[in-house]
């Protein structure tokens, strides 16, 4: 019976070297998923590419599902950080703004699109929910970056322009090519977002 979510890693890396030897795996992860796919993903093949041991890669993880439920919970906290060190400042114009925080989440997160793609492989939708889980937050921060300039918009619902904002950012970002994915992507979504946002 396929299970909804991993179990718990197997043990928690709490020295600078177990530490090391988790990132290494997590990075081996994306680098095999990118190149390879996630069903040549192995636990044996990324252990090779990370220069560990199989057995260390078990000392902390049950199997590659659970490599990959901490890959894309690492992957979403780059865009936790974003947010926690944005500021909502009503003196600045929302599209400075607008485009402060996605470049800040595209810089953190280069292979984002690629990456999610494939990750989209990855069995009990372990993606979604945690996309949906990351989603309600940034909703959440779009909403009060409107309510600051609530004076100056067009909208009257903001709960559904920031509704709007969000995911139709991250339809276009998960559909970018490598060569799309870079700042003039993050300018004309902010222009977009501005004009559709204050009317101009």
């Amino acid at each position: 019976m396929p299970r909804n979510a991993p179990n718990p890693a197997r043990r928690q890396a709490k020295q600078a070297r177990a530490q090391a030897s988790v990132a290494a795996v997590l990075e081996a992860a994306a680098r095999v998923l990118l190149s390879s796919g996630y069903g040549a993903a192995t636990t044996n093949r990324i252990a090779e590419v990370a220069g560990v041991s199989i057995g260390t890669l078990y000392q902390y993880f049950a199997d590659k599902d659970e490599v990959f439920d901490l890959l894309i919970q690492r992957e979403l906290e780059a865009t936790a950080r974003v947010l926690d060190a944005a500021q909502v400042d009503p003196a600045q114009p929302l599209e400075a703004t607008l485009r402060q925080v996605l470049d800040a989440v595209r810089t953190l997160q280069p292979r984002a699109p690629e990456l999610y793609r494939q990750l989209e492989h990855v069995p009990n939708a372990l993606l979604r929910q945690r996309v949906a889980e990351r989603n309600v937050r940034v909703v959440a921060f779009v909403r009060r970056l409107l309510e600051a300039h609530r004076s100056s918009l067009r909208v009257d619902d903001l709960d559904l322009a920031a509704f709007l904002v969000v995911h139709a950012t991250e339809g276009v970002a998960l559909n970018a090519s490598p060569e799309l994915f870079g700042e003039r992507l993050t300018v004309e979504l902010a222009r977009l977002f501005t004009r559709y946002l204050l009317g101009h």
